[in-house]
């Protein structure tokens, strides 16, 4: 069975991340006392680098890092997994795991069933929308369209973003996909309610080097109009992930064939050093 070759996304120094079987890479180190953190980790201000733009592009930067600085490295049909230091790909279901077994437990080869092209997380389902939440802050959605106010079961991706991240900013980002992909794209975000979320996946290099190539495309363009743009809080600062965390899934969705996989989030104390 293919090996997985790992990369974990970190933006902290934790102590069991020492002990796994993976590359980790460190995001945001424009901004870093490197010497704090071991000189094995990978730092995404080197080489070809976008470390500056962390602060908007959260893990972006350490994923064009890794496709820009390692895919050299590998073959085309090589399988790479993509995992944060709070979420990794595991063997099975992710009971009784925690940070000192998680090395034992890691996806170290890919499964038997060889029907699919990419191991996924379960899609979140957008739905069940509170009133005061889209009154407090969907004011122009339901003025455009009242029907909402009575149907908050299920909220498309669209409206989502309109909510968390600004209002139409999804869809002025969308205008400047390419012909490729721009209508079926906005079709995507305003009739689906559910999306593959956390830009973590297993696949093979063909098809994440095409992935990257599309999104860092798109969202270089999109700097050009969100930059003019105050993004402050949450829901904004990071406004280029929360697109390519969009972007990520329609992209799986169109192109590649599917099988979602457990992961384990680590939700317990971890320490730093």
């Amino acid at each position: 069975m293919p090996i997985i070759n790992h990369f974990c996304i970190t933006s902290k120094n934790y102590q069991f991340l020492h002990n796994l079987n993976l590359e980790v890479i460190l995001s945001g180190s424009d901004d870093k006392d490197l010497s704090k953190f071991p000189n094995s980790w990978h730092k995404d201000n080197s080489g070809i680098n976008i470390s500056e733009k962390n602060k908007h592009f959260g893990t972006l930067s350490s994923h064009y890092w890794i496709w820009k600085n390692k895919f050299n490295y590998f073959a085309d049909n090589d399988w790479i997994g993509i995992n944060h230091y709070r979420r990794f790909w595991v063997k099975g279901e992710p009971y009784n795991i925690d940070s000192n077994n998680l090395k034992e437990n890691m996806l170290l080869s890919i499964p038997d069933d060889n029907n699919f092209e990419i191991l996924l997380p379960d899609k979140i389902i957008l739905k069940d929308l509170k009133l005061s939440k889209l009154i407090k802050k969907g004011f122009k959605n339901y003025i455009k369209s009242p029907s909402i106010l009575f149907n908050r079961r299920t909220i498309s991706i669209n409206l989502h973003f309109d909510l968390f991240h600004g209002y139409n900013f999804l869809n002025k980002a969308a205008d400047l996909l390419d012909n490729e992909d721009k209508e079926d794209f906005k079709q995507y975000i305003s009739n689906m309610y559910s999306f593959y979320p956390l830009q973590i996946f297993v696949s093979q290099k063909k098809y994440i080097n095409k992935l990257y190539e599309k999104t860092f495309e798109w969202i270089f363009k999109c700097e050009q109009i969100f930059s003019k743009i105050e993004l402050k809080g949450y829901g904004k600062e990071r406004i280029y992930d929360f697109l390519a965390e969009r972007y990520f899934s329609f992209y799986f969705e169109k192109n590649l064939k599917i099988k979602t996989w457990p992961y384990i989030l680590l939700e317990e104390t971890l320490y730093e050093i």
